[in-house]
């Protein structure tokens, strides 16, 4: 088995050597024989990424006279960073066995409130759009107070008594009032006067689905969704001139099985050079760089992208398909499309304007697709309040 793996791997690397100085007549004969060879190979092993601690390989850390590396003086123990810690605190002594276990006891210490309190303002900027700490990569001097210390204190008390759970932490925030108001509150006038960026949260902020959930939802509502979980990534079809774009545009190869393409966003394979239309016009952040919030932004490419984009209406005419299919009438359409994209039904305007551009094509799948690219385009659909 090895030898005939080692065989087809030579082979493999043949094809792609010769894939790349290939003209182009003479490119889709040779993807032909590496998706053979594909089909040949054994399937790889299970395998974990992990790590281990062997003191006599440990390299050694030394004090670089003037910062050059080329001169080492000094060796030193190991120690978390100092603005971490209190001052004057000693680094292990050299011979330290285990550094990363000692390294993530003081992380998860009960004496550490850093940890927990950065992790519970996370999952809260996660559901409210915004962190107790509005900058959550800064917890130090540069960075913004709490706007509820004692909230954060609580929630990351909390989380550290459950044991570190992500889980029980979502749940209890999902289940308070707070998370439970609604975006329109009956005291607005007076409250955004005093509180006007809602930090004090007397009502929920209004906010758009990210890119990667407005594609996802745009997949449910079209029953074109495959929940199939775990497993390697995909690679999705994009235009050849944002292949062309790449260093090594080579590797960038659809995957074969086109049902891949249909898996929830967390499943696709992102490129650090490389933006993908539908998830840049809607804020998805540079990959290149570390994102601790993203920003929201709304303009007019947005619209454009939902009303053209080739995403938005290939999950268009699906949506359609099913609405025309699970439902006979145009108003039972109507229903059907609001309450799969909304979660409620047409108010008597919405419906009024449904039926009259439905009026006279109803079973038009062209028609139809429209009215559902329309839905798409909804505030209700693409808001959160």
């Amino acid at each position: 088995m090895e030898i005939e793996s080692s065989a087809l791997e030579q082979e493999k690397r043949r094809l792609q050597m010769q894939l790349r100085r290939a003209p182009d007549g003479e490119k889709a004969k040779l993807e032909l024989q590496l998706d053979e060879l594909d089909d040949k190979m054994p399937a790889p092993l299970a395998s974990i990424y992990s790590v281990t601690d062997e003191p006599k390989k440990a390299s050694p850390i030394q004090i670089l006279f003037h910062g050059d590396y080329l001169s080492p003086v000094a060796k030193v123990g190991v120690r978390p960073l100092g603005i971490l810690l209190p001052e004057a605190e000693p680094e292990a002594p050299i011979e330290t066995t285990q550094p990363r276990l000692k390294l993530s006891e003081w992380i998860v210490d009960p004496q550490n409130p850093l940890t927990a309190r950065v992790m519970a303002n996370r999952v809260w900027q996660y559901h409210f759009g915004a962190g107790l700490v509005s900058t959550p990569n800064d917890f130090g001097r540069m960075g913004t107070r709490p706007s509820n210390p004692e909230l954060l204190d609580w929630l990351a008390s909390r989380f550290v008594e459950g044991g570190w759970r992500i889980k029980p932490l979502h749940r209890l925030i999902l289940l308070s009032n707070a998370y439970r108001q609604s975006s329109i509150s009956p005291i607005e006038k007076v409250a955004a006067e005093k509180d006007s960026e809602n930090a004090l949260l007397w009502k929920y902020s209004h906010r758009r689905l990210e890119a990667e959930e407005l594609r996802d939802a745009m997949l449910a509502v079209s029953a074109r969704l495959n929940l199939k979980a775990g497993g390697p990534s995909f690679m999705s079809p994009i235009d050849p001139d944002l292949v062309l774009s790449l260093k090594r545009p080579q590797y960038w190869v659809a995957t074969r099985d086109k049902t891949e393409y249909d898996r929830r966003t967390l499943y696709m394979i992102y490129k650090r050079n490389l933006r993908l239309p539908f998830e840049e016009v809607f804020d998805a952040p540079d990959t290149l760089l570390s994102c601790a919030r993203r920003e929201q932004s709304t303009h007019a490419p947005q619209a454009l992208e939902l009303l053209n984009g080739q995403t938005s209406n290939d999950l268009a005419a699906a949506f359609a398909a099913r609405i025309m299919k699970e439902r006979s009438t145009a108003s039972e359409r109507i229903d059907y499309a609001w309450r799969l994209a909304t979660g409620r039904s047409p108010t008597a305007a919405e419906k009024a304007l449904a039926v009259k551009f439905l009026a006279g094509a109803p079973d038009d799948p062209a028609r139809v697709k429209e009215f559902a690219l329309a839905v798409f385009n909804l505030n209700a659909f693409l808001y959160v309040n």
